[in-house]
This record gives C-alpha cells, structure tokens and sequence, in this order.
C-alpha cells in the first residue's frame, strides 16, 4: 500500500544523488599531470558519473512504482466512494413516489378554468 513517508524518502534520495553527480561532474582532470594519469582519472569519473545516474534511475522507478500505488489507491477510494453514493440515492429515488402533477401545473389548470 502506499505510503507517503516512503515518497518522501525516494524524493530525498533522489535530490542527494542529483546534488552527488553535480558535484561529480565539476571534477576535471588536472592538466598538469600526465596522459596516463588524466586518462586514468577520466575513466574512473566515468564510472562513478554512471554509478550514480544508475542510482538515480533505480530511484525514479522506484518512486513511479509508488505514485502509481498511491493513485490507484485514491481511485479505486473515489470510485468505492461514487458507487455508495449512487447506490443511496438510487434508493432514496426508490422510496419517493413521484407526484404527477407539481404544483405549477395545478395552478395553470386552474387560471385555463377561470377564463
């Protein structure tokens, strides 16, 4: 069943990897140092860099997972909801006669007699 303090979290979780990537993303390879080196620490940015976006997409599935576990939730509560509610007033239909004549249409009949 849903719950909103799970959202909450995967929302949270969600925001930290994002900030965690950023932060990834503004290392650069020092320029000062050799090929092999900035070949090396390019690689492992690399790794790390999709280490997290993995982390992050696991993060919106999960988070999908649980919007959609709300809603349907709230849906078939609303619709639960509807359905009692037209039942009651079904039966409350049921329980009144119908009149044939209202009121106007008594009045009306009655001005067509004095004329």
């Amino acid at each position: 069943m849903f719950s909103e303090n799970k959202l909450v979290q995967l929302k949270q979780k969600i925001e930290h990897l994002t900030r965690e990537l950023a932060t990834i993303n503004q290392t650069q390879p020092i320029p000062e140092l050799i090929n092999t080196t900035n070949i090396l620490r390019t690689n492992e940015y690399l790794t790390h860099a999709n280490e997290k976006k993995t982390q992050i997409i696991s993060s919106y599935e999960e988070y999908v997972k649980e919007l959609e576990a709300y809603l349907t939730s709230a849906l078939e509560r609303k619709l639960a909801f509807l359905k009692k509610t037209r039942s009651r007033l079904e039966k409350k239909a049921k329980k009144r006669p119908r009149r044939k004549h209202t009121k106007k249409s008594k009045k009306k009949s009655a001005k067509k007699r004095r004329r």
